[in-house]
């Protein structure tokens, strides 16, 4: 049997998704060329292709969970390193298909946090994700129909 590594999965999806912020990005391209054949364990496909569209397809909602519980930061000139670990969260928490823990995936959020920044990073992503946990009847009402509040996105233009 294969096993699948989720821990692993998410750097991966946390790197796919940071590099989508940065140029022009085409999927396809970007799977052939960075994960084929690169790396010593099974990548959750299923959950790396679901979560990738989650991320992008409710951005909006994400925007406004850190408008409400991160008031001190501008989100467009908020650093990427602080975003896109709550997105990860986030998009675990409200939308995945698969039931996970909250608290795994907000302690699996600020892991990903420390691994690829600093601890600024990690305090941010814990401080909104626990008020996400604490709020979070409210906000499971509102992740079904977000407000369409902004017209930015952290991320440039996809294929």
């Amino acid at each position: 049997m294969i096993k699948l590594n989720r821990k692993k999965t998410r750097k991966l999806l946390f790197q796919k998704i940071y590099a989508m912020s940065f140029w022009d990005f085409n999927n396809d391209l970007f799977d052939e060329s960075f994960y084929e054949g690169v790396f010593d364990f099974d990548m959750d496909k299923v959950y790396y292709t679901e979560m990738s569209d989650i991320i992008i397809r409710n951005e909006k909602f994400f925007i406004q969970i850190l408008e409400k519980y991160a008031p001190k930061f501008k989100i467009s000139q908020m650093n990427t390193m602080y975003v896109l670990p709550v997105y990860i969260g986030l998009a675990e928490i409200f939308y995945l298909t698969e039931e996970i823990p909250i608290k795994v995936s907000m302690n699996e959020s600020i892991e990903i946090a420390k691994a690829f920044w600093d601890d600024s990073a990690k305090k941010i992503v814990n401080w909104v994700l626990n008020n996400v946990y604490k709020n979070y009847d409210e906000l499971k009402e509102l992740s079904k129909n977000p407000t369409e509040n902004t017209d930015f996105s952290i991320f440039k233009k996809t294929s």
